[in-house]
């Protein structure tokens, strides 16, 4: 038996090593053999489990030591009954000494992880304490085996991805969207829309990540916001009627307002747009008369647009006179054309 399984066996029946000193008996005038032969038997049993001993009984150690090179000192001196003595003595100590290291925690422990050498499989390298197969003393430094190592691991028993940072790589919700990219990682949507939803609040076709009104259904050419007397291009808003003013003034009549609202509710709901409202008149009457009613018909309707909540800063108001006609000034259906409001998109 070697010294560990001597030792294992000892500490798992701990009376044998008392049963062995029992054994190691002489006489009142131990002969020399005897001496020889007790000492012996106590310097193997103490020799198995050494470190141990040294652990936690020291002194009981020493003195057995000493007691039993006393015990050969007066054999080789003729002198048996002191001999028998001393190895009384020194059984005494060996026994305290065992007695006093029973405990686990006087096992030798070389890397001193807590695992005892006699059930640490790695006994020079010590365990990674974290709960992950710590009863066998080795160290894990992977636990998962994904190639990342426990200290840069976020999922440190879960297999990943260095990318991931250890953790797999999940798609809860099954739209082939992984977790780490989803805005939406228990909903379902595509990966245009980041995997969330399309959501159309107002079913107006429009989705709402685009719908700039996506609680009113409205088309998708005014950006799904529900204007019925105006459209919007890239450059332009474009009015579906004329704004009708008083003749030869700047007065705008009222069957004009409800058109004039719309166009100020899509400048608030464009928040970035800067506007300018420009005025045209025909070619008949004085010229700067035109140019003076075109500027003061622009201004009255800038200033209608800022009493329906429009940041004056985004509009500006110009008056163009007769000098930018779309139609022939010759006839009255062109001169009709001619007399208008436009709004420009100069920033949006």
């Amino acid at each position: 038996m070697t010294g560990i399984s001597m030792l294992q066996s000892l500490f798992k029946y701990p009376r044998a090593a008392l049963v062995l000193l029992a054994f190691t008996t002489v006489s009142g005038c131990a002969t020399s053999s005897e001496i020889e032969t007790g000492t012996t038997t106590l310097e193997k049993l103490m020799a198995a489990h050494r470190e141990s001993l040294y652990n936690c009984s020291p002194k009981a150690l020493a003195n057995a030591e000493v007691a039993i090179s006393l015990a050969r000192f007066e054999s080789s001196h003729g002198r048996p009954v002191a001999a028998r003595t001393a190895m009384e003595k020194a059984k005494a100590a060996v026994r305290d000494a065992w007695k006093g290291s029973e405990d686990r925690k006087c096992l030798p422990d070389h890397d001193a992880d807590g695992i005892p050498d006699v059930e640490d499989k790695c006994p020079l390298l010590p365990e990674d304490i974290d709960q992950f197969q710590d009863e066998d003393g080795c160290p894990d430094p992977d636990n998962d085996n994904d190639g990342v190592k426990d200290v840069d691991d976020q999922c440190p028993l879960e297999a990943g991805t260095p990318a991931n940072r250890g953790c797999p790589i999940k798609d809860q919700d099954g739209d082939g969207v992984f977790d780490n990219e989803d805005a939406c990682p228990i909903v379902p949507g595509p990966r245009s829309n980041r995997g969330c939803p399309v959501q159309d609040a107002d079913k107006d076709g429009v989705l709402d990540s685009e719908d700039k009104c996506p609680n009113e259904a409205g088309p998708a050419e005014n950006e799904g916001c529900p204007y019925k007397l105006i459209s919007i291009t890239n450059d332009q808003i474009q009015l579906k009627q004329k704004v009708f003013f008083q003749t030869a003034k700047s007065v705008i009549l009222k069957e004009s307002f409800e058109m004039l609202d719309e166009v100020a509710m899509a400048i608030v709901q464009h928040s970035r747009f800067k506007v300018r409202i420009e005025g045209h008149t025909d070619s008949k009457g004085n010229d700067k008369a035109n140019m003076k009613l075109s500027q003061a018909r622009a201004d009255s309707v800038r200033k209608y647009l800022v009493s329906k909540g429009v940041d004056s800063l985004v509009l500006t108001s110009v008056g163009r006179g007769e000098d930018v006609p779309l139609d022939d000034n010759s006839t009255e259906a062109g001169r009709a054309v001619n007399r208008r409001v436009e709004f420009l998109i100069i920033e949006q």
